[in-house]
Formats: structure tokens, C-alpha cells, sequence
């Protein structure tokens, strides 16, 4: 069997006689072309990175936009493999619309692809190497390349793995991002025999994957991992772990360098947030980074840790809750300003300064021990973290802020302005902090810090029963007047977001990035969010694509900023009316919502990478539709709820054939289920519009569909990721890739209570007594408040449940949890009174009408029951 492409096969020409850029003998032929205007800029394009083109590359769109590197790679004759596989890849394929790289895969001989194919033999592959690599790569996602990586044995480069875990690339299988880590532990972390010089894994030998090659593979890996299963960010860092630990030690100190660098790298990396909730999952970030750490403190020799990596240490630490001993310290801040501590006891009166620092104050304390200055940006983190350079501020938990390197590092100095103003409890604070920072400076603030002081100016008031401690959330505590005069608070008080934003406008600064992001969502109305559009500079076409009566175009919503877009989709969602006291709402204001629902499916296509990521318009568009008084049509409120839940129902079923529902959506699902079941039980209305009684009609329209629809998105999301037969097997691998946790759990059994489906609710329970320990957990991230909603899951199950539940199917209920009770917490099942409580804790009815419901169709069965067992013995 000839060795060349089946394309190629009668195809010969000039094409021998092409230089080749990469190989030695033909430096000096190239040279003059290598450094022409038009060659140097594909220079940027290695082998493998066309390859990675290539297999982007779906549609003649993209193969037009990338057209040159592919005619530049198609001319090539060196020997490298990504190269030669690209070759011989390209030749079985339709090029026909390609005619440069066509007539240049053409212009290669037989003899030469012979010569070329039989020049694999020294190195230990084949062509049926070759081959199997294309097979790989002509998988119809990410997810299918990777099980066929893994689906042999048979040793493949390391350029491979690379380009399958290359950033584009879009995973939906966490098993994969498994699999990937797995395959390369086993086939590139160890080595029998030194690698070849070209760095390949001949056959029978395992080759070390390279410090450099290592660092891009976790790079990768961690964008992959925080996107769609951050938890598992840990499972990361014990693969960096077993890395490191493979270095072969040396006796010239490069090993311990290579350690070291890994390690920086890692910890560097393991600060990025996740994609969703980034807040609540940094956590995992940090317990990843600690474990970096640890294994640092028990080697022989400890790596030496940079100062990039305190700084990401630092920027994880100010996104956690806060420790028992930082809940203290902001129990005791002063009302006034700066908030020194408190002295409460004698116990307070013996703690120094020192003893009350934060633990990111406390890093950044390490990291100067260790010979590191700190900087503006350092300064920034440290306001963050409850220490200012002169005094005191509020420790705020927060992502952390924006870092200037390189000709803009200059630029940290704002950052350190826009954080003290954020470490701050009320517009009244952050005005001082505004103000104190620009007379000390003598600097005009940007648009960072403009930012931070709108988002104060129009934080929500803290409500009177939140327990809430200053810098746990954005909403704004009470301000502290101090006995002023009035002459003193008018100085002291803050200027309206009008006048500030008017006074940002005339220093000539813009609105951008995430100030026009906070502009838009609190914005007044469509008038006012597109001033501030036309004011930050974007495109005045774009904006009148936008509003409503247009029909958007793709080519024109693809030009605004994700952020931005996500911005005017929340302002359109906060803007659709609500129906209290309010009769006949003009139609303009009703079609906000559908209009949100219209720009989202033409933004966000299900053939673009955005469309298959990017959800959070769409939880935003669900959670409207879920509020309670929205109006969606003028009738009467059975008729809007009902069409809140049609429209909710086509927001999921398009995201199911896109991005896929995420437990934020499902939860806002459930809750439109229950709100428009609510309603008919509270009218008595009928989905068809007719008043009845009794139980003769169902409490949600198209109760199958949606029943239908809940369980697979729960089935879905509580899929567990396959560890059996794996490295990772017996590990900490977290179990799911979703995070579903009491409120989703409660949630979902209410849904399935007014949904009528006793029998889902009975596996909805056995599932959480199967998985104690994973709700336990997940209660226990949310504190009391979770354990608090695990009992009304249980009472929500007990009063909508129990009254069907024979007496043997209660008994064993009640056994299991007692059984699982030592092991995986305390739970219990509840007391009548419990269950009472919790039903006429409902001030809008729904549970108790839904409870009598349900007892009366208990008492009817049973009547019923007992009248055949009656006429039986009669017949008897």
C-alpha cells in the first residue's frame, strides 16, 4: 500500500523544490522571506497552531479568515509531525474552495510523500500512526477527540494532547477533562529511558513531559476546569502534585528550579475565578492552592514561593467568608470612620493591632518578611482585606480588582483608590474615601474608580433583619450621623448618581467596562441606559439595533461586549412591569422581556461559541419570569402566570439544544411552577379559564410537559462524573459537576408537590438519603441557612407527601435516616408540629390550600378503598 495521501496519489509537480522553513538546510533560502513584510506575520502560526485552525475551522467562513496560515503550512516540506499530519489531513480533504492550498498538497510527489512517510520509521511511527491521529482529531466534538485519545494505548505525542486541551476547545463531559489529566500522568510523567531530542514518545518508552510543555497543558486545564466543574480545581492540583513530585532531583539544582516553577505557575493559576459563581466557589481555589502549599512544607527542601504568587494567595484569600476570628473583629468596628476596632472586654483590651489583621493581611505581612516591597496594587489588596496604608477599613469580601503590569503598572494606583472606596459600608463612607484620596494625590479619578462609586450610590439599603456583617455583601449599611450638624452633613453627603455621572462626563471620562456595566442595570429606563451607550462611544447603529420595534441582526448584536450586552438584557428584564394595582399596562412596556428573550437568541446562536457558553442572560430572563407580580399579558393573573411558565418553558428548551440548563435556571423554573399553581389554587381557576372546585383540575398547564421537562434537567445535572477504572478512583473527585444544593432541592420538591407527582417526590428523597453526605456539605456552605432549608425540604415532603405514604413506606422512611444519622449528620424526620409551622409559615396560601388538596384526595382514596373491600365481603 503506497504511503501517500489517497488524494495525492496521482498528483506530482514543482512542489519538491519548496523550502522549508523549519528545517536547517533551508535557513538561508527562506531568510529573505522570512523577513518580507507579508511572510513575517504568519511566523506566528507554529504547526501546531494551524492545526488547531484547521480543526476550528467548521464552515468556508472560517477557512476564508484563516486562509493564509493554512496556504503558508500547505506549502511547507519539513518533517515535523503536526506539520506532515496536517498534510496528509488536508489532502483528504475536499479543498476544491481552497485553490492555493489545493494546487500546494497537489504539487507534492509520490516519491516525496513515500520518502517522507518511510522518514517516520526512524523516529518509531508509521503511517498508521498517522492515521489513527487523524481519526482522533475528526472527532465531532471535544468530548468524542478525547475518548478516542484514551480509547488505545498506543503511545501518541505530546502535541496531540496539547491541541485537544487547546483553550478554544469546548468540553460538556467532565470525564473528559479526567481523562486528559489521566492519559498524560501515565503516558508523559515518568521516563524509563531519556527522551529523544525531538521530544516524542517513541514506542514502548514513555518521554517527560517538559517544565514549559507542563505549564501550558495547566494552563489550559484550568480555564477548562473553571468553566464548567470548578470544584474540581482541586483534583488539579494534585495532579500538579504528582508533576512535581516526578522531577528527578539533580545534582546542579536545575530540578529544584524546575519545582519551583511549576509550583509558582500553579499557585499563580489557581487564583482565576470560576466562570459561574465565582465567589461561592472560591473556596476550592483556595483549598487548592493550600494544598500546593502543605506538600511545599513537607519536602526536604520548601520551594521558594515569588511574590506573584503571595499576591494570588492574597487575591483568593479576600474572596473568602470570613473566619471566626474576622466575623469578631467586624462585630466590633466603630460606627464612625475610619472603623477602628472596639474594645468590648478585657479579653479585646489585651489583643494588639497585629492580632486583629485579616488573613490576607497577614500573607501580605509574609510577603515582605520574604524581601518582597509592596506596591499600589498590594495596597489595593490590603484595603480589601481590612488594613489601608494609614488605617483601618471594612474587610470586603471580593473578586480581586484588576492588576497593571508592564508600561501601565503606573495605573495600580487607581486600583488602590477604587478599593478603598469598595472597603467601605455606605455612599456616605466611600464619598469621604473618594474625596481624602484625590486631596492627597491631587489626582483626577478614572473610570475605575467613577465605578466603584456608582456601585455605592446605588446599593440597596441592608433590610433591618439581616444579619449581614459589614463587607459581606454590596448592600449599603446604615450611615452614622455622629450628632452633625446640618450644615455638616450636607458636606458630607454624596452627590446623586445624575450629578456624579455629569461631573464624569465633563473630566472627559467615558463610561465603560464595568462602570457602564453598573450604569446599565440601574438605569431608569431605556431612554436613560441609551445615553450612557451613546456616551461610552459604541456604535450609534448598534445602539438603534438594540431598541425595541427593530429586528436585531447577528452581524450587528456580535459587535457589543458580552458584559454589555448581559448588562442591557438585565435592564430589559428589570423593566418589565409589575401587576400591582395596575390595569391595562401599555403593550410597549409588556414586550420588554420578549424583546430580552428575541436579542438573546440572535446574540447567542447555537453554533457559536458564545451560544454553547454564555448562560447568564438567560438565567437572567428566567429569574424575571419567575418574580412574583411580573405581568408578561393583560388577563387576568392565572392567564399571565401561566404564560410567564409557556414563555420559561421555551427559555429552557432552547437552552437545552445550546449551552445546557444550569442549576441557577432550574432553579428559577421551578420556582414559575410553583407561582402559577399558586395562583389556581388561590382563584380556583382552571387552565382552560373556568371557575370549578374541588381537585377536578390540574394546578400547572401542561402539567406533563413540565413534569417531564424538571426531571430530566434534574436528572441531568445530578449525573455523576465516572471515576470507576480511573487513576482518579478512591480520590476526592467531587461527585458532580453541578452544585445542587438545599435551596435547588427545596425548590424542586415544592415543584413536584404542586405538580401533584408524589412519586417524584419519593425519589427525590431517596436520592438525598443516598447522597447525605453531599447535602450535608453543601448545607454547610450556606451555614445555618442550609440546614435550615434541608428541614423544610423534609417538611415539604412530609405534609404534600406524607398523607399518600402507606404506613410500612413511612416507617422505612424514618429507619433509613436514622441509620444514615451517625455518619453523615443529623437529620430527623419532622414533628407534626414542624410540618404545621412550616405550612402556615406560607404567607401567600399556597401551602395550605396545596395541603388540603392533598388530604382530601388521601381521604378520597381511602374512602374508596374501604367501599370495595365493604362491597367485597358483601359478595361474600
Amino acid at each position: 500500500m503506497s504511503a501517500l495521501p489517497r488524494a495525492a496519489s496521482a498528483r506530482s509537480g514543482a512542489g519538491a523544490g519548496v523550502a522549508s522553513l523549519w528545517s536547517q538546510p533551508s535557513w538561508s533560502q527562506t531568510l529573505s522571506q522570512m523577513t518580507s513584510w507579508r511572510r513575517h506575520r504568519y511566523l506566528k502560526y507554529s504547526p501546531s497552531r494551524v492545526l488547531a485552525l484547521r480543526l476550528r475551522s467548521k464552515t468556508d467562513r472560517h477557512k476564508k479568515a484563516y486562509r493564509h496560515a493554512f496556504e503558508f503550512a500547505a506549502q511547507q516540506r519539513a518533517d515535523r509531525l503536526p506539520l506532515l499530519m496536517l498534510q496528509v489531513w488536508l489532502a483528504r480533504q475536499n479543498i476544491e474552495n481552497e485553490p492555493r492550498v489545493s494546487a500546494s498538497i497537489r504539487s507534492i510527489s509520490s516519491s516525496e510523500w513515500d520518502d517522507r512517510i518511510r522518514g517516520l520509521a526512524s523516529r518509531g511511527w508509521s503511517q498508521a500512526d498517522i492515521d489513527h491521529w487523524i481519526w482522533i482529531l475528526s472527532g465531532e466534538n471535544g468530548d468524542i477527540r478525547v475518548q478516542r485519545l484514551v480509547s488505545t494505548e498506543t503511545p501518541k505525542p505530546i502535541f496531540l494532547v496539547m491541541l485537544l486541551a487547546r483553550s478554544d476547545e469546548k468540553f460538556r463531559k467532565a470525564e473528559s477533562l479526567l481523562s486528559l489529566m489521566e492519559y498524560t500522568a501515565k503516558h508523559h510523567f515518568t521516563s524509563t529511558t531519556r527522551p529523544s531530542s525531538n521530544n516524542v514518545a517513541l514506542p514502548g518508552h514513555i518521554v517527560t513531559m517538559t517544565v514549559s510543555q507542563f505549564q501550558l497543558l495547566l494552563r489550559r486545564l484550568v480555564r477548562h476546569i473553571q468553566r464548567i466543574w470548578p470544584r474540581s480545581i482541586v483534583t488539579v492540583a494534585r495532579f500538579t502534585m504528582d508533576y512535581i513530585r516526578g522531577i528527578p532531583s539533580d545534582s546542579d539544582n536545575n530540578s529544584y528550579h524546575n519545582k519551583c516553577e511549576i509550583f509558582n505557575t500553579a499557585l499563580q493559576l489557581f487564583k482565576t475565578p470560576a466562570l459561574t459563581q465565582p465567589l461561592a466557589n472560591m473556596e476550592f481555589n483556595w483549598r487548592a492552592q493550600r494544598l500546593l502549599l502543605a506538600m511545599s512544607d513537607n519536602l526536604e527542601k520548601p520551594l521558594i514561593i515569588n511574590k506573584a504568587s503571595y499576591r494570588a494567595v492574597r487575591e483568593v484569600m479576600i474572596g473568602l467568608k470570613k473566619s471566626k476570628m474576622e466575623k469578631t473583629v467586624a462585630l466590633r468596628y466603630a460606627k464612625s470612620w475610619p472603623p477602628y476596632r472596639q474594645d468590648f472586654d478585657g479579653l479585646d483590651a489585651k489583643r494588639t493591632a497585629e492580632d486583629d489583621h485579616s488573613r490576607s493581611v497577614k500573607a501580605n505581612t509574609l510577603m515582605k518578611e520574604a524581601g518582597y516591597p509592596d506596591d499600589h496594587y498590594d495596597q489595593a489588596l490590603g484595603a480589601l482585606g481590612g488594613m489601608g496604608v494609614d488605617s483601618p477599613t471594612v474587610q470586603t469580601r471580593s473578586l480581586p480588582p484588576r492588576e497593571w503590569k508592564d508600561n501601565e503598572q503606573d495605573r495600580n494606583l487607581y486600583t488602590r483608590w477604587a478599593m478603598m472606596i469598595r472597603a467601605t459600608r455606605n455612599s456616605r463612607e466611600a464619598w469621604k474615601a473618594f474625596n481624602d484620596f484625590a486631596a492627597k494625590t491631587g489626582k483626577i479619578p478614572n473610570i475605575q474608580v467613577y465605578a466603584e462609586m456608582f456601585i455605592k450610590l446605588q446599593s440597596r439599603p441592608l433590610a433591618p433583619t439581616s444579619t449581614a456583617l459589614p463587607g459581606d455583601s454590596r448592600e449599603s449599611f446604615p450611615v452614622h450621623d455622629a450628632n452633625y450638624s446640618e450644615y455638616e452633613l450636607a458636606r458630607l453627603s454624596p452627590p446623586t448618581v445624575s450629578q456624579l455621572y455629569d461631573q464624569m462626563i465633563s473630566r472627559g471620562v467615558k463610561p465603560e467596562g464595568h462602570c457602564l456595566h453598573t450604569l446599565l442595570i440601574n438605569a431608569g429606563s431605556l431612554e436613560e441606559a441609551n445615553r450612557y451607550l451613546r456616551d461610552s462611544g459604541i456604535d450609534p447603529a448598534i445602539v438603534s439595533a438594540m431598541t425595541l420595534y427593530k429586528q436585531p441582526s447577528y452581524q450587528a448584536l456580535w459587535r457589543v461586549p458580552l458584559l454589555i450586552f448581559k448588562s442591557y438584557i438585565q435592564l430589559l428584564c428589570r423593566l418589565q412591569p409589575n401587576r400591582r394595582g395596575r390595569q391595562n399596562i401599555p403593550q410597549e412596556e409588556l414586550l420588554l422581556i420578549c424583546h430580552a428573550i428575541k436579542l438573546t437568541k440572535t446574540r447567542l446562536k447555537p453554533d457559536t461559541t458564545e451560544g454553547s457558553t454564555f448562560v447568564e442572560p438567560w438565567a437572567l430572563i428566567l429569574r424575571a419570569l419567575a418574580r412574583a407580580h411580573i405581568c408578561v399579558i393583560n388577563g387576568s393573573q392565572a392567564e399571565n402566570d401561566a404564560e410567564a411558565l409557556y414563555m420559561s418553558m421555551d427559555v429552557v428548551q432552547y437552552m437545552q439544544k445550546t449551552a445546557g440548563v444550569s442549576p441557577e435556571a432550574f432553579l428559577y423554573f421551578c420556582r414559575a411552577v410553583q407561582k402559577v399553581a399558586v395562583c389556581r389554587l388561590r382563584s380556583g381557576e382552571s387552565p382552560l379559564g373556568e371557575n370549578t372546585s374541588g381537585d377536578a383540575f390540574p394546578l400547572v398547564p401542561s402539567a406533563e410537559t413540565v413534569l417531564r421537562t424538571l426531571q430530566g434537567i434534574f436528572s441531568q445535572v445530578i449525573t455523576p462524573v465516572k471515576t470507576s477504572g480511573t487513576m482518579f478512583e478512591g480520590l476526592a473527585v467531587p461527585k458532580f459537576v453541578h452544585n445542587i444544593g438545599p435551596a435547588h432541592l427545596h425548590a424542586y420538591m415544592r415543584a413536584l408537590a404542586f405538580l401533584e407527582d408524589t412519586a417524584a417526590m419519593k425519589e427525590l428523597l431517596q436520592w438525598m438519603l443516598t447522597h447525605r453526605k453531599y447535602v450535608n456539605e453543601e448545607a454547610e456552605r450556606i451555614e445555618n441557612r442550609g440546614h435550615a432549608l434541608v428541614a423544610k425540604t423534609l417538611c415539604a415532603f412530609q405534609a404534600f407527601a406524607g398523607p399518600s405514604l402507606a404506613h410500612e413506606e413511612q416507617e422505612d422512611l424514618v429507619s433509613r435516616m436514622e441509620d444514615g444519622a451517625e455518619t453523615a449528620g443529623s437529620w430527623r424526620w419532622p414533628t407534626p408540629e414542624e410540618v404545621e409551622n412550616y405550612v402556615q409559615g406560607d404567607l401567600r396560601g399556597g401551602s395550605q390550600r396545596l395541603q388540603q388538596r392533598m388530604l382530601a384526595r388521601s381521604w378520597a382514596r381511602s374512602a374508596l378503598r374501604e367501599s370495595r373491600e365493604v362491597a367485597g365481603l358483601a359478595e361474600v
